[in-house]
């Protein structure tokens, strides 16, 4: 005989709660384990099946919790990582070109284009082949046992708890359970403020699907897309990059307090470096992006303008101006000087790089020669996606 459709009791899910930790606290509400309550509704949920409750439950599961707690399905789904798909990757199943497609369609320290081909297997982003054991001590101290356990704490894409301005440590139990830490939880320890701030982006980003930054709002998926291609930029050999992009990527590797990759050798993927190699890249990452967003470094990638603020512009009050007999007559800029201003314009105002485009096409008398300009641009670190491919300025004979 089959059990009741509906449990009597299940406490509701947390904001942002995986799906494994849901079920372990309903299962604490009838003195059981989660293996037992899978076997109430024909489906294996023992302590090994953790990472597969998270990652991607089986099919038909989310549909029978729902008629057991009356959650609605999409909010079950994204208690998992597969109801994170597209947005943080693009597939669960690793596909053969997953790497490029993922990483190396963006570009934001290094010019785009110049990156080596690179083919990894089975990889998948942001997922390495076990999520970590980690928490919050002040988010599980808040809360009663069994603590429940927060997705993104399983993911290696945030290393804090911004809430409480702390790192995530790490659990020797198993993952979600936090039942040591009632007796001996560890110290919070301070994280710097920079990884606070690209934590709160990322967790903003999983909780409302966008991210403020300074040239515009981004939608969740760019967001995931841009931190990890800045992520593969640090990571990446220096013996890859141009001289200047490796001055720039040295700079910042040192403004964080490491050396540069971390003193790696080897090239691996940031899913399947040692858990403090990943610390330390996002800790980069992050500096990578304040050191973007005040000025002190340049990037030369094509997306890097999204952490510059909007150029200023000064309003005209309609007034006609006023002529001043004693100012001093203001001769022509040398052209040198005028290139290059409009070349810094042009990276930062769209409008800019399309009046400047616009007039270089006066030139092009070929669909080649417009090619050579377009590379010209790119390797000039203008963004082309706001471009017009082709100008009525262009004729070709």
């Amino acid at each position: 005989m089959s059990g009741p459709l509906r449990w009597p009791v299940h406490p509701a899910p947390t904001d942002g709660e995986a799906l494994s930790s849901w079920l372990r606290r309903i299962a604490g509400c009838y003195d059981t384990d989660t293996e037992h309550l899978g076997d109430d509704i024909g489906y294996k949920l023992g302590t090994a099946d953790l990472d597969d409750l998270d990652l991607a439950p089986r099919p038909g599961l989310i549909e029978v919790l729902a008629e057991r707690t009356g959650v609605a399905p999409v909010r079950l789904r994204q208690m998992s990582v597969a109801g994170w798909v597209p947005w943080l990757l693009d597939d669960m199943e690793p596909g053969s070109d997953g790497f490029a497609t993922y990483t190396r369609q963006l570009s934001v320290l290094r010019r785009s284009g110049k990156h080596k081909a690179r083919l990894v297997p089975s990889w998948r982003p942001w997922l390495p082949d076990r999520l970590p054991a980690r928490g919050c001590p002040e988010c599980v101290a808040a809360t009663p046992s069994p603590h429940p356990y927060r997705l993104l704490w399983a993911i290696p894409i945030v290393s804090s708890c911004p809430a409480h301005g702390c790192w995530l440590e790490t659990t020797l139990a198993a993952r979600s359970y936090f039942g040591m830490w009632d007796f001996d939880r560890p110290a919070p320890r301070p994280a710097p403020q920079q990884i606070l701030t690209l934590d709160q982006r990322t967790q903003h980003a999983f909780a409302v699907g966008h991210v403020d930054l300074p040239r515009r709002r981004v939608d969740a998926a760019l967001w995931f897309r841009l931190l990890r291609t800045v992520v593969d930029e640090l990571s990446c050999p220096l013996s890859e990059n141009r001289p200047s992009d490796t001055g720039t990527i040295r700079q910042i590797w040192k403004e964080a307090g490491y050396p540069a990759r971390d003193g790696q050798g080897l090239w691996r993927p940031y899913e399947q470096q040692p858990e403090t190699v990943q610390r330390h890249t996002m800790e980069t990452a992050a500096a990578a992006i304040a050191l973007l967003e005040t000025g002190t470094v340049t990037g030369r990638g094509t997306h890097a303008g999204l952490f510059l603020p909007e150029p200023y512009r000064e309003i005209d009050n309609g007034k006609p101006a006023k002529e001043n007999p004693e100012e001093k007559a203001v001769y022509p800029k040398p052209l040198r000087q005028a290139l290059e201003e409009a070349i810094q314009a042009s990276r930062e105002d769209p409008a800019e790089a399309q009046a400047l485009y616009n007039f270089a096409l006066i030139g092009c008398r070929t669909p080649e020669s417009v090619t050579r300009l377009r590379a010209d641009f790119a390797e000039l670190g203008i963004p082309l996606e706001t471009l017009s491919p082709i100008s009525t300025n262009a004729s070709f004979a």
